[in-house]
């Protein structure tokens, strides 16, 4: 069973607009709700792709209930620390004029100390039916930097692999705890190593770089670039480009390449395999309007055209 955390749970909202502009009164003309934060993304598509997967971490409020709805309302099976502030909303506008996205993010609601330890109770016990771990997105507040370094030595302690994909404080001393994979976007890597990552070369040697300071696996994603992967254990690297694809919403394509490696993972994949995967799993998620959602007949399809090339060994 792949385990999936989301501290940051949120409730989505997707707005499709006709020419936004700033300061005036905007239409939206649709709107779409989902159970939101990177954990939940990963576990839709997890559960899409036909294996078993289990949402964790903190709810609460209205919001909160939201989110429990339609996670049970999708046949996603759910364990959460309930809290008593209310759980975030966060906005993607979609403007159809111009085909371009706007992420309205809030911090989240502030998370007592007593919350965070019955939170980590859960976790703890939920590690024993876990197969692997992903741990994505932000935190709330109240919330310590060391938050996943201790769930990640958590994990280790009980020999179970742990996919990290967060960002700046979390990310850096996440990786320290040695998880079996970051993926950080282009920019978030190149914050934590403190340079710009422009080329496939750059990210190949930022990723050796990632698993230096602690990771097993160090993956970059770069959009409609595709990834790159290095493996430190052998000094693999591979870079995987999806085919063009005419994109509907771009929002949540990183947690579904997270939840294709995790898949890939879990079923046993080699490592290229993997990566061919997890790179169709994030062009397909492109393919649907919701947030993180995908079809597994798309994977499918955008699979037979990914394009992995094996790069320069260690």
């Amino acid at each position: 069973m792949i385990l999936t955390v989301t501290l940051n749970t949120s409730l989505d909202k997707l707005y499709t607009v006709e020419g936004f502009r700033a300061g005036e009164v905007i239409r939206v003309k649709e709107a779409h709700y989902t159970a939101g934060g990177k954990g939940l993304n990963v576990a839709r598509v997890v559960f899409a792709l036909g294996e078993q997967v289990l949402a964790t971490g903190l709810a609460g409020g209205f919001a909160g209930g939201f989110i429990e709805s339609e996670l049970e309302r999708a046949g996603i099976p759910f364990e959460f620390t309930r809290i008593s502030g209310e759980s975030r909303s966060c906005i993607n506008m979609i403007d159809e004029s111009t085909h371009t996205q706007t992420e309205l993010l809030e911090p989240g609601p502030l998370v007592s100390r007593e919350e965070a330890d019955e939170f980590l109770k859960t976790y703890e016990t939920l590690l024993g039916k876990a197969d692997v771990i992903t741990m994505s997105g932000s935190a709330p507040r109240g919330m310590h930097r060391g938050i996943y370094r201790t769930m990640i030595e958590m994990a280790r302690r009980n020999e179970r692999p742990v996919i990290l994909d967060s960002s700046g404080d979390l990310l850096r001393e996440g990786i320290g705890a040695g998880p079996a994979m970051v993926k950080p976007n282009a920019s978030e890597a190149g914050a934590i190593l403190g340079k710009t990552i422009s080329s496939v070369d750059e990210a190949v040697s930022s990723a050796r770089e990632l698993t230096r300071l602690g990771a097993k696996t160090a993956v970059i994603s770069m959009g409609e670039r595709g990834l790159v992967a290095f493996f430190s254990s052998t000094g693999e690297a591979y870079s995987a480009v999806p085919p063009v694809i005419t994109a509907v919403n771009t929002v949540g394509c990183g947690d579904a390449l997270v939840a294709g490696f995790a898949v890939g993972l879990i079923r046993g994949y080699a490592f290229e395999e993997t990566v061919r995967l997890a790179a169709a799993a994030s062009s397909a998620s492109a393919l649907t309007q919701g947030t993180g959602e995908c079809r597994e007949e798309d994977v499918e399809r955008v699979l037979r055209e990914v394009v992995v090339s094996r790069l320069n060994k260690d």
